[in-house]
């Protein structure tokens, strides 16, 4: 490993590390894996090594500049076409505006969903558990299914 790549190794740590001191675990439960509420130092380690697997394009063990440049590109236009997604689901009748019905139909339907106990209120573990299960946060994870606009 050249010095460059420690660098960057470094560099991408603690980027997630400021973020997860500087906001918590309540606010990044993707690292959060077992849903306690806080982020041990193996949870972080298996993220970290999640992300540097998606970022190894060619699987070499090494990132280079341009697989990272490839890897935020790819992010980037996969976040544009949920963001499509979710609009055209919540258009439900396809004349390309979302309505205050059609949006309020959009987030009861999420809300719903997300509810997995029924009581008609989303806790901690329920927000943490659908924000798992659906790959996002509000920093650019992507959505696996709509959530609505």
């Amino acid at each position: 490993m050249n010095t460059a790549q420690k660098i960057l190794g470094v560099i991408v740590s603690m980027a997630a590390m400021s973020a997860i001191a500087g906001e918590g675990a309540k606010q990044h439960p993707k690292f959060d894996l077992n849903g306690d509420g806080t982020v041990s130092t193996e949870e972080m380690a298996q993220h970290r090594q999640a992300m540097f697997s998606k970022m190894d394009i060619n699987s070499d063990g090494n990132l280079t500049r341009e697989e990272v440049a490839e890897y935020k590109a790819k992010r980037m236009a996969e976040r544009e076409a949920n963001k499509k997604d979710r609009f055209d689901q919540a258009d439900a009748n396809g004349d390309g505006q979302v309505s205050a019905d059609e949006f309020a139909a959009s987030t009861d339907k999420m809300t719903k969903r997300m509810d997995s106990n029924g009581d008609g209120n989303i806790d901690r573990r329920e927000m943490f558990k659908a924000m798992r299960d659906h790959g996002g946060d509000r920093h650019g994870g992507e959505h696996r299914q709509g959530s609505g606009v």
